[in-house]
């Protein structure tokens, strides 16, 4: 399986020149899909409920696909901009939402990702004041990371 057969619709990985560039092209891509309302997406990346129905050619100059381009866009300077201040291991864990866990876990706070996390979005707001949908971005991505890291807290 390919990086095309999981994203069909994403920039092909052939156009691009480095694995680091591909890896960013699908990672926007995908958060942008995960995080765009069902209704806000293009129709070929909503849930078809009728599996009978004819997937529809994309118009590329509909208002939806506009928004959707900048949408993806905003992810891909997100990813870039955490690729440049934190080391890349981290910050691939942060934006594939997959938290590292070095034991057993009883709070939130005990997860040293969640709290790097946390430190960062913090700085990029307060400290070097990132744009609003940097902010916003950052904002969906937390929650979605606190989630996971919520997934593996110790239960009594």
């Amino acid at each position: 399986m390919t990086t095309d057969d999981l994203l069909p619709h994403a920039p092909s990985a052939t156009t691009q020149t480095s694995p680091t560039e591909t890896r960013v092209a699908l990672a926007s891509h995908r958060l942008a899909v995960e995080f765009t309302e069902e209704d806000q997406l293009p129709v070929r990346y909503r849930t078809r409920t009728d599996s009978a129905r004819k997937p529809r050619e994309p118009k590329m100059d509909s208002e939806i696909e506009k928004r959707f381009k900048v949408n993806v866009q905003v992810w891909r300077s997100l990813i870039e901009t955490m690729l440049a201040k934190l080391k890349h291991d981290q910050a691939w864990r942060f934006v594939d939402l997959c938290p590292q866990v070095d034991g057993p876990i009883e709070t939130i706070a005990d997860n040293r990702d969640f709290c790097a996390f946390t430190d960062y979005l913090i700085l990029r707001r307060d400290k070097e004041k990132c744009d609003s949908d940097e902010l916003g971005s950052l904002a969906q991505l937390s929650v979605a990371f606190q989630r996971q890291v919520e997934k593996r807290i110790k239960v009594r």
